[in-house]
């Protein structure tokens, strides 16, 4: 392509983008298609020639990429959405142009000295000592899998080896658990309190009980923010007892671990910088784009004690002390230049908002919490903690049973996911169906949450009449 061409597209891809985010509050939070429907429209054979660039770019904007959750909608509470700064956005696109592989300081110095300045900042954020180190992933998935190898190894690698996490925790982690070799009959989840947070006597009483029986812990898994009700696991008890056992901690922080930026954050999980390995996504309530996960160990050398396997063809990369190779602290070789994102907007708009931004997550989360308290038709299920609140349909005077009231919220959830411009979704509490907002956008306002709650209020009313 020609210089000027290239920048016409760009221009157009930009102005594109602008208008859609621009756009997002008079749209629904979500759209889709059925799988039938596009395949008739996209399952074609590959072109032999080729089509207008601009042509190309049009129905990639309008008929593919509008086809999903708009998770940067300020009425978007299902799951954990997202709402990436501009700057983030931009950076990934330069990433992109500039075609960088941050494998190695050979292959992208300047991108490699971002990222260790990016981790950097985590590790103060965190309060971990000047010896942790870490890199950045694709998600709390692949940070998972690789604090769970670091364990393994710590842990001497036991043929019969456990690992502990609660009955909250995200499925990443029992996945992770079985990649690296946990049989599935070790993977011990440990009931959880009434607030939702493990049981720490529980969990002593299952150590206890695996050793007896010639089964080495691994690791202990803690939750900073479940994805469920964003509860927040006992840290500093946890940290007590795994290092009187001599256990592998990590922490899952890849919902919560933001709020650390913020000084109620830090009161809220305090224990983490006591933790072997931290995991943390800023895609999520540090508003970046996807993917921008981040790992952190205690001991910067336990990563490429395990990780660092020299390969012939790459000889040549090895620069000499001082200049780390991030290939040799996790599974991937070729990496995007994930740090330039969370470096770029953070330049541009400083910390001071970023920790209103992520204040005010929480804020709206406790003004929803008391709406639902004084509401005479909803009931508040879980504590607020950090951003999500659990509530369902169940008046007082109504006196339902629980199988009725599952069909009610079960409907209220549909109506508000085809009725209504906000997407929310739902969870189980102890087998309790629950209706469950996210509340995490920098771009939401009181009035997209007090919105959507009236409307979810004037959903279960009218179903309720459906039951006299």
């Amino acid at each position: 392509m020609t210089p000027e061409l290239m920048l016409d597209l760009a221009r157009k891809a930009a102005e594109l983008v602008v208008e859609w985010n621009e756009g997002l509050p008079e749209e629904n939070a979500w759209d889709g298609e059925f799988k039938k429907e596009l395949e008739d429209r996209f399952m074609k054979d590959a072109p032999e020639d080729g089509r207008p660039a601009m042509e190309v770019l049009e129905q990639a904007a309008h008929e593919i990429l509008p086809l999903a959750a708009r998770l940067a909608h300020p009425r978007a509470f299902a799951f954990i959405p997202s709402s990436p700064t501009w700057p983030g956005v931009l950076a990934d696109f330069m990433a992109a142009g500039y075609n960088i592989n941050s494998a190695t300081w050979l292959t992208a110095s300047g991108p490699s000295q971002i990222e260790l300045v990016v981790i950097e900042w985590f590790r103060r954020w965190l309060g971990y000592p000047d010896s942790a180190g870490g890199l950045l992933a694709s998600g709390g998935s692949a940070a998972s899998l690789e604090a769970l190898v670091g364990a393994r190894e710590a842990a001497g690698h036991p043929e019969r080896g456990a690992v502990y996490m609660s009955d909250q925790s995200h499925s990443a982690l029992i996945r992770a658990a079985k990649i690296v070799g946990i049989r599935p009959e070790y993977i011990r989840m440990i009931p959880s309190d009434e607030g939702f947070r493990i049981d720490v006597e529980a969990l002593a009483r299952s150590v206890t009980e695996d050793r007896a029986a010639g089964i080495d812990p691994v690791a202990v898994c803690a939750n900073a923010g479940t994805t469920s009700t964003g509860a927040i696991d006992p840290l500093e008890a946890l940290s007590d007892f795994c290092e009187e056992q001599s256990i592998w901690l990590h922490v899952d922080a890849a919902y919560g671990g933001s709020v650390v930026v913020t000084e109620e954050g830090r009161k809220l999980l305090r224990g983490i910088e006591r933790a072997d390995s931290v995991g943390i996504d800023a895609h999520k309530w540090f508003f970046q784009p996807y993917e921008a996960g981040g790992l952190l160990v205690k001991d910067a050398r336990t990563l490429e004690r395990v990780f660092a396997i020299h390969h012939d063809v790459l000889q040549d990369t090895l620069w000499g002390a001082g200049h780390p190779n991030f290939s040799d602290h996790g599974l991937q070789l070729s990496r995007s230049f994930r740090a330039l994102k969370v470096w770029m907007s953070i330049q541009t708009f400083g910390m001071a908002a970023f920790r209103r931004a992520v204040s005010k997550g929480m804020e709206l989360a406790g003004q929803a919490e008391k709406y639902v308290q004084e509401s005479t038709v909803l009931e508040l299920l879980s504590p607020v903690t950090l951003s999500v609140v659990c509530f369902r349909i169940n008046p007082t005077e109504a006196r339902l049973d629980e199988e009725i009231l599952e069909k009610i919220n079960r409907a209220v959830l549909a109506r508000t996911f085809w009725d209504n411009r906000a997407l929310m979704s739902s969870t189980l509490l102890r087998n309790t169906f629950s209706l469950r907002l996210c509340i995490m956008n920098h771009t939401t306002a009181w009035n997209d949450v007090r919105e959507t709650l009236g409307a979810i209020e004037l959903f279960g009313k009218e179903e309720l009449e459906k039951q006299e």
